[in-house]
């Protein structure tokens, strides 16, 4: 791939992008030509943010303020400790594609590389003891993905979900550090390949494959969910009793995405948020709770959106870190950045 790779660094499990050049800065340190980051002054959560310039320098920030910054290599996977003051974050070598997770103790700008291995990382949660990081894993370029466990202490990588099913794949997971519970997004490889071969032999759009999301409580499992639509991005309300995620359908050549809320107890499913004039949702809109619940904080782009051009003529909109304030049913700008792209973000707990 070229370098103009990173204008579709977009969700969670996208393939891991072209080698650039390797440059790295001091933490902490941010690109000169990074510019500022807006904020909503009002924002009661603190968002970390991993974002990418045109010039491939990815930073990760704590809301407004820049943790650290390098040269990008791969698709970034982070979670912080705020105890602790130590982000994870995980960085693809370029010469041997290994990928490694490194922990930074920002207050004492002091970096130590905790796990390297040639299997893939993109996604990352941490406990709420602090002693796990929880993965969305795929062994050494395999078809399947995993929920794993690594534990920050012994370094060790423990597979939890599927654990023997050589069909079934996990797109995505959410995790509530409160009750330790995981939810897990997974499909089945067969499915999703029979649909696709089908498709492509009457010439037309794939059916979307049927995504099962199961509660993982322990040792035990229990499904919650079949939705035979495609859907990203889930995570867990703050008592942990509805999950919200991504909604996509393909509408004239089109995709539409809304924010849709699932009660685990039930199953039942209610749009929360819709496409507006002013704002476009992301397919991959990351949706997430605030720390109290009263409000959604989502992807988007913004109907006056800055657009960006890279050095082959592809262009791209500036996204926005949107929230939605559920009782007022209002959408504000919490989190923007020119001159490059939103890649993921979480609410930090």
């Amino acid at each position: 791939m070229k370098k103009s790779t990173w204008w579709i660094i977009t969700v969670i499990g996208v393939a891991v992008i072209a080698a650039v050049i390797f440059f790295l800065m001091k933490p902490g340190q941010e690109a000169k030509h990074a510019g500022k980051v807006k904020t909503n002054q009002d924002a009661k959560d603190e968002l970390l943010v991993s974002f990418t310039d045109q010039q491939l320098n990815n930073t990760y920030y704590l809301h407004d303020r820049a943790l650290h910054t390098e040269k990008l290599t791969a698709y970034p996977s982070i979670a912080y400790d705020s105890t602790k003051q130590l982000l994870y974050y995980t960085y693809t070598d370029e010469d041997t594609q290994k990928v490694s997770i490194r922990e930074l103790n920002v207050k004492k700008d002091e970096e130590k590389t905790l796990f390297t291995s040639h299997d893939s990382i993109d996604s990352m949660r941490l406990s709420g003891d602090g002693k796990q990081l929880y993965l969305r894993y795929n062994k050494d370029s395999g078809e399947q993905f995993y929920v794993a466990m690594f534990d920050v202490n012994t370094h060790k990588v423990k597979v939890l979900y599927p654990e023997k099913s050589k069909d079934d794949t996990v797109s995505s997971f959410a995790y509530d550090p409160a009750s330790n519970h995981l939810a897990i997004q997974h499909y089945s490889l067969k499915e999703d390949y029979k649909k696709t071969d089908e498709a492509n032999e009457k010439g037309r759009d794939p059916e979307p494959t049927t995504m099962k999301i199961t509660l993982q409580t322990g040792a035990k499992g229990k499904q919650i969910a079949r939705i035979s639509q495609t859907i990203n991005d889930i995570s867990f309300s703050p008592d942990h009793k509805t999950l919200i995620y991504t909604e996509v359908k393909v509408r004239k050549e089109k995709e539409v995405s809304t924010i849709k809320m699932l009660d685990v107890e039930t199953g039942k499913t209610t749009t929360l948020v819709k496409n507006s004039k002013d704002v476009h949702i992301l397919s991959a809109a990351q949706p997430q709770f605030s720390t109290d619940g009263s409000s959604v904080y989502f992807l988007g782009v913004a109907k006056n959106a800055k657009e960006l051009k890279d050095d082959t003529g592809r262009k791209a909109k500036v996204r926005t870190i949107f929230e939605y304030n559920i009782k007022k049913k209002t959408v504000d700008a919490a989190w923007e950045k020119d001159g490059g792209i939103v890649n993921n973000f979480t609410v930090n707990r």
